[in-house]
């Protein structure tokens, strides 16, 4: 069974707690795969990653199309943080449209979301504290995991089954700044937490 880390950590710098906790596979691991979640979540949100039997099926089972103008349309904006797509991959009935701006700024937003919640995770499995202590420990971790809007909003869009209008567009010119904000600020907060608990 992996043993918790040993170091004092309150004698380091933010970043240095930082790859000190991502050293550790554990944390790297639970990093990725809550990046690549968040990346397909925003991806399918922002309609760039579609799932539908409904569609006209393409002349084999995987494919790939771009589109004869994509130099000009690689970092062409729909609105503010939202950009064009320049082709198309297929498999089956998933259809990947391929945006190098969205893939970006999904995968920016990955790391800030992986971060909070491999840090939060650190903390409270370091805290090893269970009953009522454990259970307040807990809720402290909370704002790293949620993060403001950037965990919940594409969820939402998804659950709700909204479509990427003009309006939620414009909404996303706003959610995509601030929710980088507040994961920073996030991110900030728990490593500080970490250092005056020493953990």
């Amino acid at each position: 069974m992996e043993q918790k880390p040993k170091i004092d950590l309150s004698k380091l710098s933010k970043s240095r707690v930082f790859s000190t906790i991502i050293s550790h596979k554990r944390f790297w691991i639970t990093a990725i795969i809550s990046i690549i979640i968040y990346f397909i979540i925003y991806l399918a949100a922002t309609r760039f990653l579609i799932l539908s039997f409904s569609i006209e099926p393409m002349d084999s089972f995987f494919g790939f199309k771009l589109l004869a103008n994509w130099p000009e349309l690689i970092f062409r904006q729909r609105s503010a943080f939202l950009f064009e797509s320049i082709g198309i991959i297929y498999i089956g009935p998933i259809r990947l449209f391929l945006s190098i701006g969205n893939f970006l700024i999904a995968f920016v937003l990955g790391l800030l979301v992986g971060a909070n919640i491999t840090v939060s995770y650190y903390s409270f499995r370091s805290l090893s504290l269970r009953g009522t202590k454990g259970f307040i420990s807990l809720l402290g971790t909370i704002p790293a995991i949620v993060s403001g809007a950037a965990c919940c909003v594409p969820t939402l869009i998804l659950v709700i089954g909204l479509q990427l209008t003009a309006t939620l567009a414009a909404i996303w010119s706003f959610f995509v700044p601030l929710s980088a904000l507040l994961l920073f600020v996030s991110l900030w907060w728990s490593l500080r937490r970490i250092q005056k608990r020493k953990l």
